[in-house]
């Protein structure tokens, strides 16, 4: 069994077993900066970008976990900690925490955005099924317009 979610530390072990490259400050532009920026380029030629936290013991949310996995990473949950214990990169493409991808109907994300001021991450660990009962329970402590 592995965490829902890894520390930043984590990440940076598998940026390491997957044989990303750390960008330098000067590279992007700047001088001090708040996070550690990494590249890897794939065999196809396109390249992937992604960062980390300079605080290794901080954790994220499960939410923005499966988020950088898909958006940045593009491993699948189970490939990331097999890197992390073998030590060995991933082969792209790997297959997508299918469980994880929830896409909320636009009037869903209405609500819960709108209305409910909820953030990405906490909209990201809703299912389908839990993002509807929140607006249904919103809606039902609405007062009827007269």
């Amino acid at each position: 069994m592995t965490p829902k979610a890894p520390s930043w530390e984590d990440v940076e072990k598998f940026l390491k077993a997957d044989g990303w490259a750390q960008i330098s400050a000067t590279a992007r532009g700047g001088g001090r900066q708040r996070h550690i920026f990494f590249e890897k380029e794939l065999p196809e030629g396109r390249t992937l970008q992604t960062h980390i936290s300079h605080d290794r013991s901080g954790t994220m949310s499960p939410g923005r976990f499966s988020l950088i996995l898909r958006e940045q990473l593009e491993v699948s949950r189970e490939a990331f900690w097999e890197a992390i214990r073998t030590g060995e990169p991933v082969a792209r493409p790997t297959p997508e925490d299918q469980d994880e991808i929830v896409e909320h109907e636009p009037w869903v994300m209405a609500v819960l955005v709108g209305s409910l001021h909820l953030s990405a991450d906490r909209i990201a660990e809703l299912s389908e099924d839990e993002a509807i009962a929140l607006v249904q329970r919103h809606w039902s402590r609405q007062s009827p317009p007269d």
